[in-house]
């Protein structure tokens, strides 16, 4: 019982471990603690096939797909939370309590009840649980087990799809520029970095961060708006994780500089004389 609490509770910090962490590749090493500690239980409970599967697919497989999901298209995806507490995250905590007490009181009154099988529990000692489940498991059930493997190679081409769609944007920095003095061509190729001037092209388009040099107060509002209205979701999961440069020549309101830092990761006033 004491060795069974132990794994329990490694189980859960673990889990726990995977939804706060911040940081991808530590949640991935806490999946793979999880995943051994579940292991471990099966072992226990002389359920030896299910622990050998459980650390072959789920702690070699998954987790190893999760690691090569994330060195392929980066740790910076996904959305910054502000607060935790919100109106879904607490649905979603009152039906896990609600399934947990259902399950719960499934278990403890002995309501669940197993379809018969083929094998006996004297016909598994004999033969041997490991030997019973892999034959049965590729006789009967060869085609759903060759499905599964077919869904985990569907994910892997779609991991590779997304990262070719992502390096096809990072061959060079994109860079939007309000300047009302900008003179010459729209865009303005320096090396690998490209500066766009939104006030000649206001067009939704790709980019990597924000300057803003010469603009009104109306001109930035008009630039918000449309980025904020932008329907496409891998930009705007894109635009928080920016950064926006706004130089010594624009003088904005403190109304229009919320909005900006409501949009973007980061907002950053140089300080200086203005050109």
């Amino acid at each position: 019982m004491t060795f069974f609490l132990i794994l329990a509770i490694i189980a859960v910090l673990a889990a726990l471990a995977v939804i706060f962490n911040r940081n991808v590749v530590h949640s991935a090493l806490a999946l793979l603690v999880n995943f051994s500690a579940i292991a471990a239980l099966y072992f226990t409970l002389n359920a030896q096939f299910l622990g050998i599967a459980q650390i072959l697919v789920y702690a070699g497989a998954i987790v190893v797909l999760f690691l090569f999901v994330v060195m392929l298209l980066g740790a910076d995806l996904g959305e910054p939370v502000k607060s935790w507490i919100t109106g879904r995250n607490i649905g979603i905590v009152i039906l896990g309590l609600i399934m947990l007490t259902i399950i719960g009181t499934a278990v403890f009154e002995n309501t669940i009840y197993g379809a018969q099988g083929d094998f006996s529990q004297e016909l598994v000692a004999q033969v041997g649980q490991t030997q019973a489940l892999g034959a049965i498991l590729f006789t009967r059930y060869l085609v759903p087990f060759q499905l599964v493997a077919v869904l985990l190679s569907v994910g892997i081409v779609g991991v590779v799809w997304l990262a070719q769609h992502q390096r096809r944007q990072n061959f060079r920095t994109v860079i939007v520029v309000l300047d009302a003095g900008w003179s010459g061509e729209t865009e303005l190729a320096q090396g690998d970095v490209v500066r766009v001037n939104w006030l000649r092209n206001q067009a939704f388009f790709e980019f990597d961060s924000v300057e803003i040099v010469e603009a009104s107060d109306e001109e930035v509002a008009g630039f918000v708006v449309q980025i904020g209205n932008d329907t496409d979701d891998w930009r705007r999961s894109r635009y928080r994780h920016m950064s926006c440069r706004i130089l010594p020549g624009c003088v904005l309101p403190e109304n229009t500089l919320r909005s900006l830092r409501d949009l973007f990761a980061e907002v950053h006033v140089v300080e200086g004389v203005a050109r």
